[in-house]
């Protein structure tokens, strides 16, 4: 089965939501409003996702789109048949080189485990802000007693997976 473009970023978006504890594995369903409903319900009809929905005890229900063991396998293919990039990955260089920046930043005791936000100006800003759309990276104040106001950003769990995928952490 060959899957077009649009199909297999919606596969790709849905694989990196399988190892988010919070959704169990489930993209929720108003991340995948963002995507063609055509391509959505080809890839349900294909048998490579599903959609699951939790209940809580509260009543809090969850409805989202989640990969099955098949589509599991479809996007493990496509990663190992990219020879093009040696990472399946839907962040360009540039991205990971501003999460690395990042990660660096929320190592150093000396700017508070964070990047400051003049030092996060100098990157290009519509890359920064999608990162920070897209949940890489996210922003912090932090009020100290008797002081002023710090504000920064630092990397997110999902950030983190990213540059581990790319192999650019040390």
């Amino acid at each position: 089965m060959v899957l077009s473009d649009p199909q297999m970023a919606i596969l790709s978006a849905v694989g990196q939501f399988s190892e988010v504890a919070k959704y169990h594995g489930t993209m929720p369903r108003k991340l995948a409003l963002a995507y063609s409903d055509e391509d959505v319900s080809h890839l349900v009809g294909e048998a490579l996702l599903e959609w699951a929905k939790f209940t809580y005890g509260c009543g809090k229900e969850v409805k989202g789109l989640r990969l099955t063991p098949e589509g599991q396998r479809q996007l493990e293919k496509a990663c190992r048949n990219e020879a093009s990039r040696p990472v399946c990955s839907e962040l360009a260089y540039e991205h990971l080189l501003i999460l690395q920046d990042i990660f660096h930043f929320s190592r150093m005791p000396r700017y508070r485990r964070m990047m400051p936000a003049k030092k996060a100006a100098q990157y290009i800003s519509s890359d920064f802000d999608d990162l920070l759309n897209r949940g890489y990276i996210l922003k912090m104040k932090l009020k100290i007693e008797g002081e002023r106001t710090l504000k920064g950003y630092v990397i997110s769990g999902k950030g983190e997976q990213a540059l581990k995928k790319a192999k650019m952490t040390s």
